[in-house]
C-alpha cells in the first residue's frame, strides 16, 4: 500500500483541504484533476485532485470472460459488457468511500460525458470529450492515457463528490450480463447446442420443463448456479406424447415436481419426480394452480410443497393456498377467498391485488407476500389517494403483518424534478407490480398517475430504502431470461435461442445493477455554478510490461 494525497484548493479564499488515502501499489492507477474557471476572466478559481479505485470485480470479470468466452469458446461476445463500463464519466453527489468492492454508480447525477462522442448541445447535465487534449503517451516506463472533458457554464451545475466511469447513459439502469458460467459445446466454438435428433432427452427437458414459461410448467426456479426444479403439467398431450423421450406412464395426467441439473446428461431426473395429488388422491389439475414451490429442509431434502392459485373474475381477485407433504399428498387447502374484499382498509375500500411471492416460505420466514393497494377519493382536492401495501399472510390468508409501501424519496433529486414529494406522492403514483424478490431485496414498480411519473424502487424486507429510483429494470438484450437463485441475492441470465432443429443455450452471471468501471471520491465536494466552466482530466497509468524480465 502507498499513501496518496488528495486535495481541494480554493484560489479565491486561498484555502487548501488535504486528505491522505491508502491505495494499492499494484494495478492500474487513475489520477483525476478537476479545474473550475471563471467564465468571464478564464482564471482558475478551484482545483481538486485525487486517485481512483478500479474494482476487483472488473478484473475478475475480465478474467472469467477471457477463459469462458475467449478460450473455452462460449458465445460470440465475451468482452462487450466490461468494455461498456468505460463509455461515460458520471459526476454524482455520492459520499460513498472508494472500495475495491464498489459495484455500481451511486448518488444523484450532476453531470456526465461520453468518452468518445463530442457534444455541443444544451443538455444541463452533459459535457463533452475534448479530443484535441486527450492523448496516449509513453513516459518513464509507463503508459499514460489521459481523457479530458469540458463542461460549459450551463452543464453539470451543482455539487459533486464522486466521479465514476460507467456504461452508456441509456443503459445505466439495465441489468449487467456477466461472464458465462456454463454453456460450452463439445467443439469449443459456441454455445451449448441441443439438437432434437442428437440430444432428444435434453431437448425434451428444455422444451417442456426448463423453458415452459408457465405454458407447460407451474413453477421453475434455480436453487444454485446450475440446478433447481420445475413443476410440469403432465396432462398436456404435447408433453407425454413427445417422440423425444419415453415419458413415464405413471406421470401422465399429473402435475409433478422434477429437479434439474445442467451437469446431468438429461438435465432432469425422472427418478426423483413427485406427483402432486388432489384431496381424493387423484391427479391435481394444473388449471387450478398458479405456482407450486418445494420447501427444502436443512439437509436439502423436500420438506413439503406450497401452492397458490390466483384467479380474476370481474371485479374481484380470488386466492387459494395449498400444501402437500414431501410425497405429494394434499394436507392443506385454505379454500377460495375473495382477497379484493378480504383485505379492505380502514376506509372500507377494496384491495387492488397486483402480485404475490412465495419466496419467503423458501427461506423459512413462514409467510406468503401479497402486494397491492387500496384507493379512496379526497373530495377536497378531487384526487385519488393510493395506499400501497405489502401483506404477509399465513396459509389461510390471514394477515400476520403488514408493510406500508409508500414510496421513499430519500436523498434523490429525481422526484422534485417530476413535481413529486413526500406530501403528494401517494396521489401521484400507485404500486403496479412486484418486479423482483430476492432474499434481502424487494424491487417495486410504481405507475405514475394524476401528473406523476413511473419509476422502479428497491427496498429491504423491512421497508428501508436501497435505491429510490431507476428508470429501467430488465435485460436489454434478446434471448436472455432472468432468474434468482432462491434464498440468495444472486441472479442468473439464462440464454436460449431456438433455430430448428436446435437450441443454443448458456448461463451467465447477472447483476441487477451494472458495476462501475472505476470510482474516485474527492477530498471534499466541488460545487460548479453557471458562472464557471470546468475541465476534468482523467489519466490512467500502468507500468509497461517487460516481456523479457517481468514479475507480476
Amino acid at each position: 500500500m502507498r499513501e496518496v494525497v488528495s486535495y481541494n484548493k480554493d484560489f479565491l479564499s486561498n484555502t487548501v483541504f488535504i486528505e491522505t488515502k491508502l491505495k494499492d501499489e499494484r494495478g492500474i492507477k487513475g489520477k483525476v484533476l478537476v479545474e473550475l474557471f471563471d467564465s468571464k476572466t478564464n482564471k482558475k478559481v478551484k482545483e481538486a485532485y485525487t486517485e481512483n479505485i478500479i474494482p476487483d470485480l472488473f478484473f475478475k470479470d475480465m478474467f472469467i470472460r477471457h477463459f469462458a468466452g475467449g478460450i473455452m469458446g462460449i458465445g460470440p461476445r465475451e468482452s462487450d459488457y466490461y468494455n461498456n463500463n468505460f463509455e461515460c464519466i458520471y459526476l454524482t453527489d455520492s459520499t460513498k468511500p472508494e472500495s475495491a468492492n464498489t459495484e455500481r454508480i451511486s448518488g444523484n447525477i450532476t453531470g456526465y460525458a461520453y468518452r468518445n462522442t463530442e457534444y455541443s448541445g444544451t443538455d444541463p447535465l452533459r459535457g463533452t470529450i475534448n479530443k484535441a487534449e486527450s492523448k496516449m503517451e509513453l513516459a518513464n516506463g509507463k503508459i499514460r492515457v489521459t481523457f479530458v472533458f469540458d463542461f460549459p457554464t450551463h452543464a453539470a451545475n451543482g455539487k459533486f463528490e464522486s466521479i465514476y466511469w460507467g456504461c452508456d447513459m441509456q443503459y445505466k439502469d439495465y441489468h449487467y450480463i456477466g461472464p458465462y458460467i456454463w454453456g460450452r459445446n463439445n467443439y469449443g466454438d459456441g454455445y451449448e447446442n441441443i439438437n432434437c435428433n442428437l440430444n432428444p432427452n435434453r431437448f425434451w427437458a428444455l422444451t417442456y420443463g426448463l423453458l415452459g414459461n408457465g405454458f407447460y410448467t407451474r413453477g421453475f426456479n434455480f436453487t444454485d448456479y446450475y440446478k433447481g426444479y420445475t413443476i410440469v403439467d403432465g396432462s398436456d398431450s404435447s408433453i407425454y406424447r413427445s417422440s423425444y423421450i419415453s415419458f413415464p406412464q405413471e406421470l401422465i395426467g399429473h402435475l409433478f415436481y422434477i429437479p434439474f441439473d445442467f451437469n446431468r446428461n438429461e438435465f432432469v431426473d425422472f427418478s426423483k419426480a413427485v406427483k402432486l395429488l388432489n384431496s381424493s388422491g387423484g391427479a391435481f389439475g394444473a388449471s387450478n394452480i398458479t405456482e407450486v414451490m418445494p420447501i427444502y429442509d436443512a439437509n436439502g431434502d423436500i420438506d413439503y410443497f406450497i401452492g397458490i392459485f390466483i384467479r380474476y373474475s370481474s371485479p374481484n381477485y380470488y386466492m387459494r393456498i395449498y400444501k402437500w407433504s414431501k410425497v405429494g399428498v394434499l394436507i392443506h387447502d385454505s379454500g377460495e377467498m375473495n382477497i379484493t374484499t378480504k383485505y379492505k382498509d380502514e376506509y372500507n375500500t377494496n384491495f387492488n391485488y397486483q402480485n404475490y411471492s412465495l419466496n419467503p416460505l423458501y427461506w423459512g420466514d413462514g409467510y406468503i407476500e401479497i402486494y397491492g393497494f387500496n384507493s379512496r377519493t379526497d373530495t377536497q382536492y378531487n384526487e385519488t389517494v393510493y395506499t400501497n401495501r405489502l401483506l404477509r399472510v399465513d396459509l389461510n390468508g390471514n394477515i400476520i403483518s403488514e408493510l406500508n409501501l409508500k414510496p421513499k424519496i430519500g436523498s434523490s433529486t429525481w422526484f422534485a424534478s417530476k413535481r413529486m414529494n413526500s406530501g403528494n406522492i401517494e396521489r401521484r403514483c400507485y404500486l403496479k407490480n412486484l418486479t423482483w424478490r430476492t432474499r434481502n431485496r424487494i424491487y417495486l414498480y410504481y405507475n405514475g398517475i394524476q401528473g406523476g411519473s413511473s419509476f422502479y424502487q428497491a427496498i429491504t424486507p423491512d421497508g428501508n430504502i436501497l435505491e429510490p429510483v431507476r428508470n429501467n429494470f430488465g435485460i436489454y438484450e434478446n434471448y436472455f431470461n432472468r432468474y434468482n437463485i432462491l434464498g440468495t441475492d444472486k441472479n442468473i441470465a439464462f440464454y436460449s435461442y431456438y433455430s430448428s432443429p436446435s437450441y443454443n443455450i448458456a448461463l451467465n452471471h447477472l447483476a441487477l445493477n451494472g458495476p462501475c468501471g472505476a470510482h474516485t471520491k474527492l477530498a471534499q465536494p466541488v460545487e460548479k455554478t453557471d458562472a464557471n466552466t470546468m475541465k476534468i482530466q482523467y489519466t490512467f497509468e500502468i507500468d509497461l510490461i517487460d516481456y523479457a524480465f517481468d514479475y507480476y
